[in-house]
């Protein structure tokens, strides 16, 4: 495989991951940098990949402590892993929250309701309860929980691919350089 099929093949992964349909590319670990300047690490759920563009989207709380770690260093990583294909994806980009309340809007109308739940709960992501159910959304909530609801988009700087395959270890690099991107292969 040269290296543009294998960089658009990785985007096939990533539009698989973003998909309604379930694949090893929908959950990823995003790592940002806490306020307190150690790594924070987490599972975000893929919910756009748009090759053109260069960007993934995810959608999260607005109360979480992941928007204001981006606001102060928007520098994040990701790690993806397909175990049955032994391959490993790595990516560098920078976050920031979806400004366009449209789109936004657009991603809240067609998400599913066990999902938007989630942002019904009455306390924001990490805050101190006594009991667990204290995190649960209450019966008739008081809110639908748009107001919580915030995209990220993140544009990508650095595709790394490894694929772990027995036998015959192979990794490829990709960075974005005015908009372009440039691949090569490197030792794994």
């Amino acid at each position: 495989m040269t290296l543009p099929e294998l960089h658009a093949s990785l985007w096939d992964h990533l539009r698989l991951g973003a998909s309604p349909t379930r694949s090893p590319f929908t959950i990823w670990q995003l790592a940002t940098c806490g306020l307190d300047g150690a790594p924070q690490l987490r599972s975000i759920v893929l919910r756009e990949a748009d090759q053109a563009a260069g960007t993934l989207v995810f959608h999260t709380d607005r109360r979480s402590p992941k928007l204001a770690e981006l606001a102060a260093d928007s520098r994040v990583a990701m790690l993806g892993l397909d175990l049955d294909l032994h391959l490993q994806l790595r990516l560098n980009g920078r976050a920031q929250p979806v400004p366009d309340s449209a789109r936004v809007q657009r991603m809240w109308s067609g998400a599913r309701p066990h999902t938007l739940i989630l942002y019904q709960t009455p306390h924001a992501p990490g805050t101190v309860i006594a009991r667990p159910q204290d995190g649960q959304v209450q019966s008739q909530p008081d809110t639908d929980g748009f107001e919580n609801f915030t995209l990220v988009e993140v544009v990508l700087e650095a595709i790394d691919y490894l694929d772990l395959s027995p036998g015959r270890h192979r990794r490829a690099r990709f960075r974005r350089d005015a908009g372009a991107w440039q691949g090569q292969w490197i030792a794994p």
